[in-house]
């Protein structure tokens, strides 16, 4: 660019247009360097910042910071905080009086969204005449006798069912199409689902739509159970969809037919793949297809519906 011209441009310009100029001389000489080298330097900053000594001396400069960042981590995963509780009060008070002690300017808000709490659940397995085969266990084995939210399904309904059980495998529709298929059927029965075939709600609101009564969405065979919501529609309180649920905010109705379509329509419960197994086993009819007993241990049992039943009660609370 001639002379004359930079000398028009604003000051600011000049610095920009010199600036410029000097990154794309860099480049070009970056570009023509001999093959291999950015790898090297790339390999070389990678085991810099990989370096254990590095690490050990990050962490000896801060002693004071390191032990203060493990209590906090210590109380505030002491045990559940469920949000709305008392003990959700207590972590946020944690919080912020942590955050003021670092000289922050901090502040709160409340909300008053709709939540929902598990109540009293139960399971058990019948033989055809009604008597009982099983008590099976709800908790999740990994946590048993610890202090832990039980496994629910947030915003499942209360009710209850005393139905013969159909393994859905993960509940999509192809596995609809395979039970069909099979003439196997849900309707009137308590659909038995592994996790993976998606968002929870879709695979209960599925099975609602088959006519199933209720459904249970087993766990890893590692024992973990997924406990989360299964409302329809998107995130959000399902009251005040698209505003904040402050305590003088505009409220739909429960009966509202925007609030009643985002409700699943019968109970659910995440089990443990161990409490899934165990009905699995019990059932008749065609046999499980191969690909659908992984992550199960099943070994034995068929599709069902039956001859077994499956007593099931939940209770949500509001």
């Amino acid at each position: 660019m001639p002379h004359s011209v930079l000398a028009r441009l604003p000051p600011g310009s000049v610095r920009l247009v010199a600036a410029f100029g000097l990154l794309l001389l860099v480049s070009l000489l970056v570009l023509h360097r001999r093959p291999g080298r950015p790898h090297v330097a790339a390999a070389a900053a990678s085991d810099r910042l990989t370096d254990p000594s590095r690490s050990r001396l990050f962490l000896s400069q801060s002693p004071g910071a390191n032990a203060s960042i493990a209590a906090d981590l210590r109380a505030l995963t002491a045990g559940p905080h469920l949000a709305g509780t008392p003990a959700s009060a207590g972590a946020a008070a944690h919080v912020l009086a942590r955050l003021r002690a670092a000289g922050l300017q901090t502040l709160t808000r409340e909300y008053e969204p709709l939540l929902s709490y598990p109540g009293h659940a139960s399971l058990a397995l019948l033989r055809p005449d009604g008597s009982l085969l099983a008590r099976l266990s709800l908790e999740e084995p990994a946590d048993e006798g610890r202090r832990v939210v039980p496994p629910y399904h947030a915003y499942a309904p209360s009710g209850g069912a005393v139905a013969e059980a159909v393994f859905v495998n993960l509940g999509r529709e192809e596995d609809y199409v395979v039970l069909e298929r099979l003439g196997v059927g849900v309707r009137g029965r308590v659909a038995v689902a592994r996790r993976g075939g998606g968002y929870r709600g879709g695979v209960v609101a599925r099975a609602a739509d088959k006519g199933a009564v209720a459904v249970l969405i087993a766990g890893n065979a590692d024992g973990g159970v997924e406990r989360g919501v299964v409302l329809l529609g998107g995130p959000g309180d399902p009251l005040t969809p698209g505003w904040a649920a402050t305590s003088g905010a505009e409220r739909l109705k429960f009966d509202d037919k925007a609030v009643k379509q985002r409700f699943p329509s019968i109970p659910s419960m995440p089990v443990s793949a161990k409490t899934a197994a165990a009905i699995i086993r019990s059932l008749g009819g065609p046999a499980i297809p191969a690909e659908w007993k992984d992550g199960l241990g099943v070994d034995t049992g068929g599709l069902g519906p039956g001859p077994t039943l499956v007593n099931f009660t939940y209770q949500e609370v509001l």
